[in-house]
């Protein structure tokens, strides 16, 4: 999503568990609230008492949802960074003194760079991307089991690991079941998740993850979806690396989801087929073309959400 240079002034809050620390790009003066309802209603007077119009958090594990959805309902632009582009914005300003205040500040200075925001915040898609986490979570640790399971030799043992796997399992289908349903139960998500389950290798969660964590999708010109989600090449022509691309940044959870649809779509759909096929015939590494097959499915993502119509299965070239 585009968004043209203006005027308005910029605001960085560096969130703490307890405490915000607000500064605005180019004053001098910086505030300190409470991480807590109280504390919002003041910053948010102080922001309006300095016209700002956009507001740059970092993301904290969750400590920034709170502030971001007052900022929003009170009618600010929020732009919310991965704190590694916080970290790299500093390596390049070398920036190099850190207190509360001073992150405040670099991050003012980060998002007055910004030259595209994220769709505001839903408060349908917030719960929905809490219970998400937590799918993904449990299966991230019943993975881990299975492969501990795999050097245990004690019967009891084994037993335990696999009655704890087996409640993972379950909950896991609960999680999922309650996310579907809770998407069914709006119209307008509903219709987003028909469209992209519509596409080669999205499946219900693979498309409800699209639905949940890139709703932008379907309002971005060719490559923007790519590059957000982190699958777009980008150059890097110095030294050894003269002439290659390479990938980064990018929204890693949505990511790993469009990864296993790839892997799925290079397989089944044939147009992917032939299309993957054409790349490692030329020499391209397996790894590449797995990111090619996902950048073409993103962008088909954005595609059909734009036109409001089904993806068509496509013969192969």
């Amino acid at each position: 999503m585009e968004q043209r240079q203006t005027s308005t002034k910029i605001a960085g809050i560096d969130v703490g568990k307890s405490k915000l620390d607000g500064a605005v790009h180019g004053l001098e003066d910086t505030t300190q609230v409470d991480n807590a309802p109280a504390g919002f209603s003041e910053l948010i007077g102080w922001l309006k008492a300095r016209a700002v119009g956009r507001v740059g958090l970092e993301a904290t594990g969750g400590y920034e949802r709170a502030v971001r959805q007052a900022l929003e309902a009170a009618g600010f632009e929020v732009v919310v960074h991965q704190p590694i582009e916080v970290r790299r914005f500093a390596q390049m300003k070398r920036w190099r003194a850190k207190t509360d205040r001073l992150d405040a500040q670099l991050i003012a200075a980060a998002t007055a760079q910004v030259d595209a925001v994220r769709a505001a915040q839903d408060p349908r898609l917030q719960a929905l991307a809490e219970r998400l986490t937590t799918y993904e979570q449990i299966t991230d640790q019943a993975a881990q089991l299975k492969t501990f399971l795999e050097h245990v030799t004690l019967a009891d043992l084994t037993q335990a690991v696999c009655v704890q796997i087996a409640a993972m399992t379950a909950l896991k289908a609960k999680l999922a079941a309650e996310i579907l349903k809770q998407i069914k139960a709006h119209d307008d998500l509903l219709a987003r998740y028909r469209l992209l389950v519509s596409l080669p290798g999205f499946g219900p969660i693979v498309a409800a993850t699209h639905v949940i964590r890139m709703p932008e999708l379907g309002q971005m010109r060719r490559g923007q979806a790519a590059s957000l989600i982190g699958v777009a090449p980008f150059a890097r022509d110095s030294g050894q690396y003269k002439g290659q691309r390479f990938i980064g940044g990018g929204r890693s959870r949505p990511r790993r989801m469009l990864y296993i649809a790839a892997l799925a779509a290079k397989r089944w759909d044939p147009a992917l087929r032939a299309f993957a096929e054409q790349l490692l015939a030329r020499g391209k590494p397996p790894k590449l073309v797995i990111v090619a097959v996902m950048r073409k499915l993103v962008e088909a993502a954005n595609l059909v959400l734009s036109r409001g119509q089904p993806w068509l299965r496509q013969p192969p070239a």
